[in-house]
């Protein structure tokens, strides 16, 4: 029950400040940076449920959350450019 507290706690805490910080984004960047967004929530997911699992290490969450990310991105950019 306590390894479930943090992240929620976490994420309580993420919400409060994304509702109360703006943040500006060009729409050139918007499209890519949302494809990121949702490859890291994919990651950060994935990290909760090795977490619950008992099999979670930090060097492979850590590393699969930037990888997700810009592997994401450079995928939405490629598409973008193709067509």
């Amino acid at each position: 029950m306590y390894k479930l507290i943090l992240p929620l706690g976490s994420l309580a805490v993420g919400a409060i400040f994304g509702s109360i910080l703006t943040v500006n984004a060009s729409l050139g960047i918007a499209k890519y940076l949302s494809i990121a967004i949702l490859a890291a929530l994919d990651s950060v997911l994935g990290g909760a449920r090795a977490l619950l699992e008992d099999s979670f290490d930090s060097l492979i969450m850590l590393s699969g959350f930037f990888v997700n990310a810009l592997l994401a991105m450079l995928l939405a950019f490629l598409g973008d450019q193709i067509g």
